[in-house]
């Protein structure tokens, strides 16, 4: 990344030795060994042939200015940021070339602390010891020295750091050196973190995670300035009783809300306070064996992005959804939701249909194999899409019904009078070989008509297709989609082909398409 660096400083940068401790006195001259390190850093055969003492390779630099380290003479600014593409600890090693360096890695806008990146790994348990010793003297020479930061990335998964001072460095980060934006990670156990080591009138961006406890959260005012905030496996201590409107309420500008949790790591009870700020809400249940929640309400009238996944609620009631824009649903049912069963008291749970119409105004709007399942099983009735411009179906994985998606897929054209794009992910996996061999009793349900029929009438002038793999079954139903939809001017395919020999294949099976149609396609390949 360096390239200016002359072969004594990449030596340097890619030393193994254990990690730094920063020192007031800085040599002017290479240090055959770093005072920072263990053993030694700089070798007689890392410098050029000749010059084993540094002052003569000094003289020699000057005497032929094209051989100088030319990266130090770039401005202040510019190696600051080519140092904050670094990890913390590799830049500091640069503070050995002289001490203007030094002073540089007080003066760098983003810090990465992270226990796991050691320059040498061999040392054990010492290990901790050098990386404590190392984040306690960087943080006090850039509180004493009044060097702010803006970006602060402290990862603690190796175990060894001592909870007391993990808070003090969060409070020192925090409240001392004024961080805009703090991403928060320790793995090695349940961390207990109370909350009010927050408290900030500069932090912008929080991210919190993963496996920590919260507690001690505050009813007053946390961060007037906080816009992002994730909450990545984390939970509340039972007795805060924390819910969203006290989240909300502690941080007063929250925009941006993603919330990550799973079985044991959780705290949303599924009520969605109102606000006037959030603008985007994220929520992710990993476990779809965790038991649906009694009442999921969004009462957000200026959301503007929403991603919901999460097993199906009871019920769903107060949905002010009004300024939503996109939105990505991902649902899972029970088994008593799939059999409509009645619980203790004759409710049947699950019914999806009040989630979609309070969804109803989306332009973009992004459906899983999962959710399109729960709509088929317990969505008695779809709502008119009229805003809605783009529809994203199916999995880039192999996952879902072929029958569901072809039996919902008619509906959801019919109630989108306004589409233009339709997408479909991995239609691969929809069309393979003998999927259509239905049962009599599936047969009186779903009909190739009605499919085409919705197509026929469609609006839809983009068609996206991924994860393409050049089947005859894929290029059959492209065609077919080609043929039936009236409007459409664009086919885009996205393919993943490693190679030069997959990639002509895939194209075989393109040529032919655009043999029989008139319209455009755009072939690309897929980079994630």
């Amino acid at each position: 990344m360096l390239t200016g660096l002359t072969g004594l400083n990449r030596q340097i940068l890619n030393c193994s030795s254990s990690p730094l401790t920063l020192s007031r006195s800085f040599s002017t001259s290479y240090p055959k060994t770093c005072e920072f390190c263990e053993g030694s850093i700089v070798s007689k055969s890392s410098i050029s042939p000749g010059f084993e003492n540094p002052n003569l390779m000094e003289a020699y630099k000057k005497a032929k200015p094209s051989c100088g380290d030319t990266i130090s003479n770039l401005p202040d600014d510019l190696l600051c940021r080519i140092l904050s593409s670094l990890s913390t600890k590799e830049a500091a090693l640069t503070s050995i070339l002289s001490k203007r360096w030094s002073n540089l890695l007080l003066s760098i806008p983003i810090l990465d602390l992270d226990d796991s990146v050691l320059l040498n790994p061999q040392k054990g348990r010492r290990k901790n010891v050098f990386f404590k010793a190392f984040v306690d003297r960087l943080l006090s020479l850039r509180v004493e020295t009044s060097s702010p930061v803006q970006r602060v990335s402290l990862k603690c998964r190796q175990g060894g750091v001592e909870p007391d001072r993990i808070l003090k460095w969060i409070l020192t980060i925090v409240r001392d050196l004024g961080v805009l934006d703090l991403s928060l990670r320790v793995d090695c156990g349940i961390f207990h973190l109370p909350f009010q080591v927050f408290r900030s009138k500069t932090l912008v961006n929080l991210r919190i995670g993963t496996m920590i406890r919260l507690s001690q959260f505050p009813s007053d005012v946390i961060s007037p300035t906080l816009n992002s905030l994730v909450l990545d496996l984390v939970e509340f201590r039972v007795e805060d009783k924390v819910r969203f409107k006290q989240i909300l309420s502690a941080f007063p500008s929250l925009q941006n809300l993603r919330i990550h949790e799973s079985t044991k790591w959780k705290f949303w009870n599924g009520s969605a306070s109102s606000t006037g700020t959030l603008k985007s809400l994220t929520y992710r249940c990993d476990d779809d064996c965790s038991a649906p929640k009694p009442c999921v309400s969004f009462d957000s009238p200026s959301l503007v992005y929403l991603e919901y996944s999460d097993m199906v609620a009871d019920k769903y009631e107060n949905l002010k959804l009004d300024s939503l824009v996109e939105a990505r649903i991902d649902l899972h049912m029970t088994a008593f939701q799939i059999m409509r069963k009645p619980n203790h008291i004759g409710f049947v749970s699950g019914d999806v249909t009040t989630l979609f119409n309070g969804i109803r105004n989306v332009k973009i709007l992004c459906l899983s194999p999962d959710a399109l399942e729960a709509i088929y099983y317990r969505g008695e009735r779809l709502p008119v899409f009229n805003n809605l411009i783009s529809l994203s179906l199916g999995s880039d994985k192999p996952h879902g019904s072929p029958f569901i998606f072809w039996k919902k897929l008619p509906s959801l054209l019919n109630n989108s009078p306004n589409l233009e794009t339709l997408t479909i992910k991995g239609l691969v996996h929809y069309v393979a070989e003998g999927w259509d061999n239905l049962s009599p009793m599936s047969r009186l349900c779903f009909s190739w008509d009605d499919v085409s029929a919705s197509m026929s009438s469609s609006a839809v002038k983009v068609l996206e297709i991924t994860r393409y793999n050049g089947s005859c079954q894929e290029v059959k139903q492209i065609m077919h989609f080609m043929g039936k939809l009236s409007r459409l001017q664009m086919v885009r395919v996205h393919h993943k082909a490693v190679d030069e020999g997959e990639k002509s294949r895939l194209m075989r099976g393109i040529l032919l398409l655009s043999e029989a149609s008139k319209c455009e396609i755009q072939v690309m390949k897929e980079t994630v």
